[in-house]
């Protein structure tokens, strides 16, 4: 395979003739040996003394007498690999490096770092044992450089400094080009003025990009020298370490305080991110192999958060993230384990090893306006930051940053966390972060300590609070889409788990409901809508702006509070076939063997009132099941009827948007609105059931009075016998869906 740098001529025969020059070059001054391997990148030898991997650490070369650091920048932890340096084959023995080296890079074609010795005033190589050859002979200037970088591609090494007698430059590295060890001006530096301390090479276009000290974001040609803003960064300060990622990610240093920051160049946004807390440098820079992803998955050396995504948990959105390499005695509580990545609720690192949030215990609730009080556990002092979700809009905003840099002493403490005005009660989260550094977000890395997160419950005062079936179990409702025709009767058209909270006020006036769903099977040949009505409630009583709606732990951004009506009826979704996924060769969702997997489907709606409403809701209120907008639902109708079809529970009325004239008498239904009765056969057999636990449903066409003998009699009594015909003690095992 020919090289993937450039070499003059197209024919792969002349580039393989080019590695073939440029390995015979390397053997003839004693770089590379015969048993030398080859670069990944570039497919070319890479000498015994050359560096062995393409790392996915960043380094960091600092001080006037340098001294080398492997830097992470996921965590901004780092050590120490090279105390000092010495100078390579010196004639002194071993000579120590006594002034700078700066201006590094990675070269990917023979796995060198290259930099600029200020002791020697030229360009030099570092290989794997640390120590500096200076390439003689080959500075045109009489100057040193602070800026440089190694081309993704061509194998030159670019330097750069401010003013008209100097510029941008590039230094052949390849033996066998002509430009080998030659410095060649591109441009002046007036032409191209820039005040910047490094830039670096992205591996994606192989364009130079930099980081002004205003915070001007710039692209620049290494062929041409032409410079292009590409916009503000909104970050200022000395950047005096720049790196790359194998996505194309830039990252930035800023000496003052160590903060990197992270701009994602393949978006077209550039607006700097703080992405960790690094340590801070001066007289330094850094280099990294841009074509290495940013994360080691070997290393499990990082503690992350687990709240749901939406609060910045995965690595990609930046999530709270700390090291464990720099001093692993500081943690909250007993211990802290690592992972290389977030397990975002509801998964949890807890399955898979022992918990390690242990730190915190809640002596008091959390209740507006009050301070709430927790324990918390430090194991050496450090500081305490703490984010309340206190709106439940899914993030922790600057205004929710309720503790700041409280310093802890090694020991279990109270913790006061005050909790504003204004809340959303009901189910949040809140977020514990504690390090040895102080400023931290609610996002982003840190060089040690750890990150608990925590599910709380926020409350108004005064309050009530009344859950159903429990706080943490689930009812059980289930469809069958035939109405009015009985169909299969397997009651498993559509089956979802539903947990329901009401919060009255000290008058028992209700203020709040919180819904929360689980989509637990599908079995419909029809495709189908699923919502739930508020019974009593008009839509206008809702204040709609601070709903929140959260499906499969992600943020809705729209409302879910349907349009145009009266009522206040909440859409969870208008076509369930668009949120499950079967699986090859299954018609149906979790209904029959090997079909689907677990429940892919979660919903959770916080409902908050204009002004507290004197109605009765219990229960899981009126969840129905409608007929998806635009689909076939049977050779009965002569257009898709949409939301004007609707299935309920048995002697729950429709909605404004029925189709009265459906109550026709056709099929089997034998509804009768002026009576109250709705949704039901002359036998009293419903299309729709509600049971207060996890209901085990039947398989597809089990007819439910099969899989459970004593359903019948229950539904023609009304209720008034066998209760428990749901138990499993009643069913036939064998007909049921088995999780």
């Amino acid at each position: 395979m020919p090289p993937k740098y450039h070499i003059d001529g197209d024919s792969a025969k002349t580039q393989t003739a080019g590695a073939s020059r440029w390995f015979q070059a390397l053997l003839s001054i004693g770089f590379v040996t015969s048993g030398s391997v080859l670069s990944q990148e570039f497919n070319t030898p890479v000498a015994d003394s050359a560096f062995s991997e393409c790392s996915s650490k960043a380094y960091l070369t600092q001080s006037w007498t340098p001294s080398t650091y492997g830097l992470n920048l996921v965590t901004g932890d780092y050590i120490v690999n090279a105390a000092g340096h010495n100078v390579r084959n010196s004639n002194a023995g071993e000579e120590l490096v006594t002034s700078s080296i700066n201006a590094l890079g990675f070269n990917m074609a023979d796995y060198y770092v290259y930099g600029w010795s200020y002791m020697h005033n030229e360009p030099a190589r570092i290989h794997n044992d640390w120590t500096v050859e200076p390439l003689t002979g080959v500075n045109s200037t009489d100057s040193n450089f602070f800026v440089g970088d190694v081309s993704t591609q061509s194998s030159r090494y670019y330097v750069y400094r401010r003013g008209l007698n100097y510029g941008l430059y590039s230094i052949g590295l390849n033996p066998a080009e002509e430009d080998y060890l030659r410095m060649r001006r591109i441009v002046d530096g007036e032409t191209l003025s820039l005040r910047i301390a490094d830039f670096a090479f992205s591996p994606l276009d192989n364009l130079i990009y930099a980081l002004e000290s205003d915070g001007a974001f710039r692209q620049i040609d290494p062929q041409t020298g032409d410079s292009r803003l590409l916009g503000a960064t909104g970050v200022s300060g000395g950047f005096g370490a720049a790196y790359f990622d194998a996505e194309g990610t830039f990252y930035a240093s800023r000496n003052s305080d160590g903060n990197i920051f992270r701009i994602k160049v393949p978006s077209g946004l550039y607006e700097a991110e703080l992405f960790a807390a690094g340590p801070s440098s001066s007289a330094n820079d850094g280099f990294r192999c841009a074509s290495a992803p940013l994360v080691d998955q070997t290393n499990t050396n990082i503690d992350f958060g687990d709240a749901p995504p939406s609060y910045g948990t995965y690595l990609a959105d930046n999530g709270a993230r700390h090291g464990l390499l720099n001093n692993p005695e500081i943690h909250l509580g007993a211990k802290v384990d690592g992972e290389s990545e977030a397990y975002a609720f509801p998964l949890s690192d807890n399955e898979n090893k022992p918990g390690d949030e242990d730190g915190v215990q809640f002596v008091t609730s959390l209740v507006e306006r009050k301070n709430a009080i927790a324990m918390v556990g430090a194991s050496e002092s450090g500081y305490l930051s703490v984010w309340v979700d206190v709106d439940q809009n899914g993030t922790f905003d600057s205004n929710e940053h309720l503790v700041v840099d409280r310093l802890l002493e090694p020991k279990k403490q109270a913790v006061y966390i005050p909790i504003p005005d204004g809340v959303v009660a009901g189910d949040t989260w809140a977020r514990f972060r504690f390090s040895s550094v102080t400023g931290l977000a609610a996002t982003g890395g840190a060089p040690d300590g750890e990150v608990e997160d925590y599910q709380v419950t926020l409350l108004s005062d005064p309050y009530t609070i009344t859950s159903y079936p429990s706080k943490t179990g689930w009812s059980t409702v289930s469809y069958e889409d035939n109405w009015p025709f009985v169909g299969d009767y397997d009651m498993n058209d559509l089956v979802a788990r539903l947990r329901t909270q009401i919060y009255r006020n000290s008058d028992n006036s209700i203020f709040q409901i919180t819904i929360e769903g689980i989509l637990a099977a599908v079995g419909a040949d029809y495709q189908n809508g699923f919502a739930i009505r508020l019974p009593g409630v008009p839509r206008d009583a809702v204040d709609e702006n601070k709903i929140h709606f959260n499906i499969s732990n992600r943020n809705v951004g729209q409302s879910p509070l349907e349009k145009n009506r009266q009522e206040a009826i909440l859409i969870i979704t208008e076509n369930m076939f668009e949120e499950i996924r079967p699986g090859n060769y299954c018609n149906y969702y979790r209904t029959e063997p090997g079909c689907g997997s677990d429940p892919e489907f979660s919903f959770k709606i916080s409902v908050p009132f204009n002004v507290a409403q004197a109605v009765e809701l219990q229960g899981v209120f009126d969840p129905f099941l409608f007929a998806a907008p635009g689909e076939f639902h049977g050779a009965h109708f002569v257009t898709p009827p949409g939301r004007s079809y609707e299935i309920h529970m048995k002697n729950f009325g429709p909605t404004e948007a029925f189709d009265m004239s459906l109550f026709a008498g056709v099929g089997q239904d034998t509804s009768d609105p002026e009576s109250g009765h709705y949704f039901l056969t002359e036998n009293g057999m419903p299309w729709a059931l509600e049971i207060g636990d996890e209901w085990q449903y039947p398989l597809e066409y089990v007819d439910v009075s099969a899989a459970y003998p004593r359903f019948t009699q229950f539904a023609r009594s009304n209720g008034q016998e066998f209760q428990d015909w749901y138990l499993l003690d009643n069913a036939i095992t064998s007909m049921l869906f088995q999780d």
